[in-house]
């Protein structure tokens, strides 16, 4: 049986941006993450973050890698959508693994 967090995924990230506002270092912790990292977090906008639906397996915490982490908060800043893309892509799969 295959379960899809999207929506899961989504609700969270778009409580612990509101969290990141506020306090970056509590959300860093959350998501495993350095503050810096949250602090991007807190500056995308919830039609950008809505694209992570892509990814359906849980993203309740950091998979360890702050790269991918980094370079997806980096393309919703630069409005990116082709950089957006490619991060989700690779994120599913690495998921996987």
């Amino acid at each position: 049986m295959k379960i899809d967090f999207a929506r899961v995924n989504l609700q969270y990230l778009m409580h612990v941006r509101d969290i990141a506002r506020e306090d970056p270092d509590i959300a860093a912790r959350l998501l495993g993450l350095p503050p810096e990292l949250a602090g991007h977090l807190a500056q995308v906008h919830s039609d950008q973050l809505v694209k992570i639906t892509q990814i359906k397996l849980p993203l309740m915490a950091a998979r360890g890698d702050c790269v991918w982490w980094c370079r997806l908060f980096r393309a919703f800043m630069e409005e990116n959508p082709a950089e957006i893309d490619v991060v989700l892509k690779a994120g599913s799969l690495i998921l996987l693994s």
